[in-house]
C-alpha cells in the first residue's frame, strides 16, 4: 500500500513543477466526484493525487467490486513445475493493462473505440455523469499504475 502512495505522490510532485498546466487539469478531474460523491473520497484533502492513490482498493466494500480484477493479471505461478494442462486455471477477461489502455483513451478522448469498452461501459453505468465517470476513472489509473509499479 505504500508504494503506491510513493508513486502517486512523484506523479504528483513531476506534475506541479513540470506542467503546472496538466497539474491544475488533473485536480480539476479529481475534484468532479469529491463534489459529487463525497462519501468515496473522504481520504483526499490537499494532495488529491497522492490521496486517492488507495481509491480503487477503498471502494471495493462500498459497491464498486465491479473493478476488483482489474487491478493485475492472473498469471500462474508453477513452484514445483507442472503446466497449465495439470490445473482448471482460467483468467479474468479483464485485466490491468487493457484497463488502463481503454480508460486513458477515455480520459484523451482518443477515437471512439473506448465507447464499446467493457470498461468504460462498467464505469458508466455506476456514473451516468460524463465528468463523474471520468474522474472515476482517473483516480482507477493512478491506482493502476502504482499497483504496476
Amino acid at each position: 500500500m505504500f508504494s503506491l502512495y510513493l508513486v502517486a505522490r512523484r506523479a504528483e510532485e513531476l506534475l506541479s513543477t513540470q506542467d503546472n498546466a496538466a497539474y491544475k487539469a488533473v485536480l480539476t478531474e479529481l475534484n468532479t466526484l469529491r463534489v459529487s460523491h463525497s462519501s468515496l473520497t473522504t481520504s483526499e484533502k490537499s494532495h488529491p493525487i497522492t490521496e486517492c492513490a488507495t481509491f480503487a482498493d477503498d471502494i471495493k466494500s462500498k459497491g464498486y467490486s465491479f473493478q476488483s480484477g482489474w487491478h493485475f493479471i492472473d498469471q500462474p505461478y508453477f513452484d514445483k513445475g507442472g503446466s497449465l494442462d495439470d490445473f482448471t486455471f482460467v483468467p479474468d477477461t479483464y485485466e490491468i493493462l487493457d484497463a488502463i489502455k481503454d480508460l486513458t483513451a477515455f480520459l484523451a478522448k482518443d477515437g471512439t473505440a473506448y465507447l464499446n469498452s467493457y470498461y468504460y461501459k462498467t464505469i458508466k453505468a455506476s456514473f451516468p455523469n460524463e465528468a463523474d465517470a471520468r474522474s472515476f476513472a482517473l483516480r482507477l489509473i493512478i491506482h493502476y499504475v502504482g499497483d504496476l509499479h
